[in-house]
This record gives structure tokens, C-alpha cells and sequence, in this order.
């Protein structure tokens, strides 16, 4: 089944409400940029902290919980900010600033498949899925998961929804298909996905 955005999923990580509408480029105003973003601050208000949290104790951060909600229901745009202020927190080096880095790039591709920019998608799909893969290869040996997330297998689906995307025309999402971020959250650590 074809949409402009994924077909909602049952699953959230924050009971945190979505933003009144999700930027698209030319079609929205700029969320940060535009008096009517939704996002807008008037000049010398600053925007909520965000706070750093060390890999192992990603399920403590709302922000991280909240950008994966918001990349599973078609926010790309706002989930890429959201994951870049945790990315601008790390070490860009290290296995978790590449992570967040893949992370982000990959919801970027998914709003230039949205907005039909070709070589967008093919730059943003090597390159996320280069960062991802590079964050993985550091740690040793090289869990499962990380952050709570099959990062391998997450890449894995994210290159097969792009190679049949991308030899359809036009460009279009597909929500049978999307690689949606499943978190697996620990026993005994915070409270599960919120249906």
C-alpha cells in the first residue's frame, strides 16, 4: 500500500504529543525558522536542553524515545533534529555519535523520497547506512543491538526498501515496507512501548 507517510504504527516509546503538522519542505512553515513553525521561538527564548545519556542507558532518554516515535509516524524532519541534538552531545567519532549520525540521515532520506529528490535519497541511503555500519564495526565484539536497536538488521531493511523504491516511478513511500525502528526494551528498565 503506497502513502505520502507511514500508515501510523500501534507502537510509541513516549506518550509525548506530535507536533500539529510534519515539515515538508515548501509546503509548511519552517518549523524553527517561521513565526508560525510549530516549533518557533522568538529571539532569546532557547530551546529545552537536551540531555546526554551513555549507550547503556538509552531507554532513560526521552529524547531518543521521542525521535524514534517521531521518525516511526513519517516526522522525518523532526526526527532528524531531535536525534541531532543527542548526536551534538557525542563523541561524532565514536560508535554512538555515528549512530545517531546514520540515524539521522536516514530519516533525512526518507523526506527526500518524500519530496522526490532522487539523488538525495541514493547520497543519504549510502551515506546513513556507511555511519551505521561504521558505528557497529567499533564495538567488539559487535552486539545485537545497540541503543536498543538490531542496527545491522535495521541497515539490512533500510537497503531493501530503497532498491525497490527507488526502481519505481515516481518516487513514493511504501508503509507495508518501511523500516519502522522497533526498540527492545529491558525487563525490569522502564515501562514497555505505550499502544
Amino acid at each position: 500500500m503506497s502513502s505520502d507517510s507511514p500508515t501510523p504504527c500501534t507502537q510509541r516509546y513516549t506518550g509525548s504529543a506530535f507536533p500539529p503538522y510534519r515539515f515538508v519542505p515548501g509546503r509548511n512553515p519552517h518549523p524553527t525558522g517561521h513565526p508560525a513553525g510549530h516549533s518557533y521561538l522568538p529571539p532569546g527564548r532557547k530551546p529545552p536542553p537536551v540531555a546526554w545519556v551513555p549507550p547503556d542507558r538509552w531507554s532513560d532518554s526521552h529524547d531518543y524515545l521521542y525521535a524514534t516515535d517521531l521518525y516511526n509516524y513519517g516526522y522525518w524532519w523532526e526526527a532528524h533534529e531531535a536525534w541531532e541534538g543527542l548526536w551534538q552531545l557525542t563523541d561524532k567519532s565514536g560508535p554512538q555519535g555515528l549512530f545517531l549520525q546514520g540515524l539521522i540521515q536516514v530519516a533525512a532520506c526518507h523526506l527526500k523520497l518524500h519530496v522526490r529528490q532522487r539523488p538525495g535519497v541514493t547520497r543519504l541511503l549510502a551515506s546513513s547506512t556507511d555511519y551505521l555500519r561504521r558505528a557497529m564495526s567499533l564495538l567488539d565484539p559487535t552486539p545485537v543491538r545497540y541503543m536498543g536497536l538490531d542496527a545491522l538488521g535495521f541497515v539490512d531493511r533500510v537497503i531493501a526498501y530503497y532498491a525497490v523504491r527507488l526502481d519505481i516511478q515516481p518516487l513514493a513511500h511504501d508503509d507495508d515496507a518501511y523500516p519502522y525502528i522497533a526498540l527492545e526494551l529491558r525487563s525490569g528498565g522502564p515501562p514497555g512501548p505505550i499502544a
